[in-house]
């Protein structure tokens, strides 16, 4: 009997490229998705399965992206203007309408004017898509029909209320195994104290986590509270940092294992 299920799923940067490995344990064990909801930049993967590409054609696209060279400084209204990851949406969706794509999609934006998410059900991929990778002083605002539009993760980092199946696989990439943050590091035989930046830096990447779990969890308990059955994935990919995207193959492998867990779910 094949199993069916929608997907939400969270943001954490760089680790979205691990879905390739779960859509090819979808692809091998015969697990149907038939709805799939995410916010920020989960939308390229899901979007190529929403349309029927393969977790082998998946990972052609992101072996032959050169991501350095998707950075086009702005220093306007952003570190990045985001018009070189738009120029690559485009190659891969063409115009393909969400409407118009094999699995149903919703995907996740804010107004921000109102502050109001805003579900994409209907418009091109490629804008819904580079609407919702808005990340503050990353990329800028995206604006359709003159509405400005912010990455939603902050608010609704995994998306399950969103959905409308019973039964949700739903993928976090922020439970981080509980360890101290060192103030001193080993280089060789000598211990050295962390430096300001860098304590810093983790210090507010822990400060990130925090925020998306706790929110993560609270979409949770009101999903469940609504007798919806919410199956949690969570990989063990805390030791890649944001910007890791060219350690892909690495993100990719850690996950197929992570996958077994579904074998167990019972609906």
């Amino acid at each position: 009997m094949q199993k069916k299920y929608s997907l939400a799923l969270g943001w954490w940067a760089a680790r979205w490229i691990a879905h390739i490995w779960v859509i090819k344990y979808f692809e091998e064990n015969n697990i149907e998705i038939n709805e799939i909801a995410w916010t920020s930049m989960w939308a390229i993967v899901w979007a190529c399965l929403a349309i029927w590409k393969t977790s082998k054609e998946m990972e052609k696209i992101i072996s032959e992206v050169k991501f350095l060279k998707l950075i086009d400084l702005n220093f306007k209204e952003s570190l990045l203007s985001g018009d070189k990851v738009y120029l690559l949406l485009q190659d891969i969706f063409w115009n393909t309408l969400i409407q118009d794509t094999k699995i149903p999609l919703k995907i996740i934006s804010t107004n921000l004017e109102t502050w109001e998410k805003y579900i994409f059900k209907t418009w091109k991929i490629i804008d819904a898509i580079r609407a919702s990778i808005s990340l503050p002083s990353i990329f800028k605002p995206y604006e359709i029909d003159w509405v400005k539009y912010l990455d939603w993760w902050l608010n609704s980092n995994l998306p399950v209320l969103e959905l409308d199946w019973k039964n949700i696989l739903a993928v976090s990439v922020i439970r981080e195994e509980n360890k101290k943050i060192n103030t001193h590091e080993k280089i060789f035989w000598l211990n050295f104290k962390t430096s300001f930046w860098k304590y810093n830096y983790k210090v507010l990447k822990r400060t990130i986590s925090i925020i998306m779990k706790n929110n993560e969890d609270f979409s949770i308990s009101i999903a469940t509270s609504q007798w919806k059955n919410i199956f949690l994935l969570k990989p063990k990919v805390w030791d890649y940092e944001y910007f890791d995207f060219l350690k892909y193959e690495e993100i990719i492998k850690l996950w197929y294992d992570e996958c077994i867990e579904i074998d167990n779910i019972k609906v």
